[in-house]
């Protein structure tokens, strides 16, 4: 469902992605419509501005369709495939052709000198700190650099952030309770600590994560129910459905040698920490596996799964949602071949149970303890 933005004299039809019917969420915040203004009101026009963590793209088609930024170019920074997806569809449905005035980053490239730098605040501190340190190396005294933020989502540890690295961070008023924190360059020079390399002794694996990974240097209490419960048989076509730093997908590759595991995720860091995880753990397997950043299963082919392994989330960066979870349920069926099984591990209150029921016809509880539930599913 689209929303109107209206800012500026701009008016922009924007959704969010993927589009959920009859829903009331738009595409922005109000700590988008600050940031724009922030951009709006300034006399000099920058010529480069990076764009960090647009969550739908709402930041670059305000700027893309504002004749101000005719002669900008704009340099847009995601690590999320759906941002990515969003981007697209919001910048067909209002009509903008980028063509060369936008430049599209992954999470992990480096980033281009600009005048102006607007960043949404990240949900994850860690990912907030790795972009911190990797603005110090385009940042000067003179860059302006505007970071949205909710209210509900700002801890005190942002400031800290932001002192840490940059040495100064004032704040505009709040306004629709969001406000922008404006950091003032100093000349520091930080150790990045990312990624970081830690092990599952228990697993014997070593790992490397990126900054932005899910339950960063540390193993989620799901997973390693999951890993202590690792469904038995022989398998050829493994999915590590929303993989993060891969580790059901390591320990596919040690329980099923003869297995092709493919690694999906919607974050360009949660695959590239698993594509680190495998060399430094299998590194003989690094050609049995693939490494795809998809929303959900989007592109993965019908009927070509034997097996998929999932740890749902039911965020979207800040936003409580299972329409992550339940598209992830309907694209493992769609994916798994006849008699192929679906393995979902999940906090017991989340209750999955009726509607993988209501998907594949039935279940079996396959462990559980007084958190998770471990539920297999087979596709008839």
């Amino acid at each position: 469902m689209s929303h109107e933005l209206q800012i500026n004299s701009l008016k922009l039809s924007l959704s969010r992605y993927p589009k959920q019917a009859a829903s009331d969420l738009q595409a922005w915040n109000a700590a988008d419509e600050l940031m724009l203004n922030f951009a709006f009101e300034q006399t000099s026009v920058p010529q480069q501005i990076l764009i960090m963590n647009d969550e739908f793209g709402a930041l670059a088609c305000a700027l893309l369709a504002h004749p101000q930024f005719a002669n900008s170019q704009i340099h847009w920074l995601s690590d999320s495939f759906i941002a990515q997806q969003a981007l697209a569809e919001n910048l067909q449905a209002n009509n903008l052709h980028a063509n060369e005035r936008l430049q599209r980053l992954s999470s992990t490239d480096s980033l281009p000198a600009c005048e102006l730098v607007l960043m949404r605040q990240p949900k994850s501190l860690n990912y907030l700190e790795y972009q911190l340190i990797a603005l110090q190396q385009i940042l000067s005294a003179d860059s302006l650099f505007a970071c949205g933020v909710m209210l509900k989502n700002l801890p005190k540890s942002v400031f800290s952030l932001f002192e840490k690295h940059l040495g100064k961070v004032t704040t505009s008023l709040a306004k629709k309770k969001a406000r922008l924190l404006f950091g003032h360059y100093q000349g520091i020079h930080s150790a990045n600590p990312y990624p970081k390399q830690w092990k599952v002794a228990e697993h014997q694996f070593s790992l490397n994560d990126h900054a932005n990974v899910f339950c960063f240097g540390k193993l989620d209490i799901g997973s390693r129910f999951l890993l202590d419960n690792f469904p038995q048989g022989d398998f050829n076509q493994v999915v590590d459905l929303g993989c993060g730093n891969g580790l059901l997908g390591l320990q596919a590759l040690k329980h099923y040698p003869n297995a092709q595991v493919s690694f999906c995720d919607e974050s360009a860091m949660a695959l590239a920490s698993a594509k680190n995880n495998v060399a430094l753990n299998f590194p003989e397997r690094i050609n049995d596996c693939s490494f795809n950043h998809d929303n959900a299963l989007q592109h993965q082919a019908d009927g070509s799964a034997d097996l998929v392994l999932c740890n749902p989330p039911f965020h979207q960066q800040n936003t409580i949602s299972s329409h992550i979870a339940l598209q992830m349920f309907r694209d493992a069926k769609r994916c798994l071949r006849s008699n192929g099984r679906l393995i979902v591990v999940a906090n017991r209150h989340l209750g999955y149970h009726p509607l993988l029921k209501s998907y594949f016809g039935g279940y079996k509880l396959l462990a559980s303890n007084s958190k998770f539930v471990i539920l297999s599913c087979t596709k008839r």
